[in-house]
């Protein structure tokens, strides 16, 4: 059962997404792995297409209109390079972590839906601090991206979860796949301006969820009244990129952490 992983680039490296960690982690999970570059000029392009072989990079335009639908499309075009039986959409800062990467194989190859729920932990500030409920910020707990390779495949809304045809998605799993989420745990004024962006775009849609720091100026802290409450401490296990670097995911000085465990969190 061959596995295809894509994933969608652009500027990347500028807005301080790990994707070397990101790809080099999941090079023993998918017989291949698709990159659509969207004509990035920060070096992306030449860092995905030095990694290794078995990632191979297409280049489609990118879209700057204020639709998020343009990102499902970006998501289409990459899935449509793909030649496995199974397909695997993660973004850059998306990690599965290795002690599931089993679990995953068993999963396609014993599954009878044609797409699967993967459960998400989303992490912020640092790799020891998660999003353990989400009474204030509305984060994602679940997408539907782990799909057989069929071509009524597509992606809908702002291109987070795939479809199949029309129909509903599939009830979330007990035995969801979980997967390791740091798209909170980069440079803070790269985040911050990427979240307001996205803040701007869908503010009709999750205007009450949208957190006020992303319109703030001043130096990010990360002890934010939008999140703070609704943190907790992570024990582990750590996947092997935080293992062996555990730096490139600290950008607090692991003062969340701290600050946390002091409360009993």
């Amino acid at each position: 059962m061959r596995l295809s992983l894509y994933t969608s680039v652009r500027n990347v490296v500028r807005m301080d997404f790990p994707v070397r960690e990101m790809l080099q982690h999941h090079l023993p999970l998918a017989d291949e792995i698709i990159v659509n570059e969207g004509h990035s000029d920060d070096g992306t392009l030449e860092l995905v297409s030095s990694i290794d072989p078995k990632i191979k990079v297409f280049r489609h335009a990118w879209d700057d209109t204020p639709s998020p639908a343009w990102w499902a499309r970006f998501s289409d075009d990459a899935r449509r390079h793909c030649t496995g039986d199974w397909c695997l959409k993660l973004d850059c800062d998306e990690f599965i972590p290795e002690w599931e990467f089993a679990r995953l194989h068993e999963q396609i190859r014993t599954a009878s839906e044609d797409i699967l729920p993967v459960k998400f932990t989303n992490f912020y500030g640092n790799y020891r601090v998660y999003h353990a409920a989400p009474e204030k910020i509305r984060w994602i707990t679940h997408k539907w991206i782990l799909h057989r390779n069929r071509p009524d495949v597509h992606y809908v809304g702002d291109g987070s979860s795939a479809q199949i045809g029309e129909q509903p998605w599939p009830a979330v799993r007990s035995d969801a796949l979980t997967l390791h989420h740091f798209g909170a745990v980069r440079d803070a004024a790269q985040m911050r301006k990427k979240w307001r962006e996205d803040g701007l775009r869908k503010q009709n849609r999750r205007g009450p969820w949208i957190p006020q720091f992303i319109y703030n100026f001043r130096p990010h802290d990360w002890f934010d009244a939008d999140f703070i409450d609704d943190l907790a401490t992570y024990e582990g296990p750590f996947i092997g990129p935080v293992r062996e670097a555990p730096d490139r995911f600290t950008k607090d000085n692991l003062r969340l952490f701290h600050h946390l465990k002091q409360l009993g969190r």
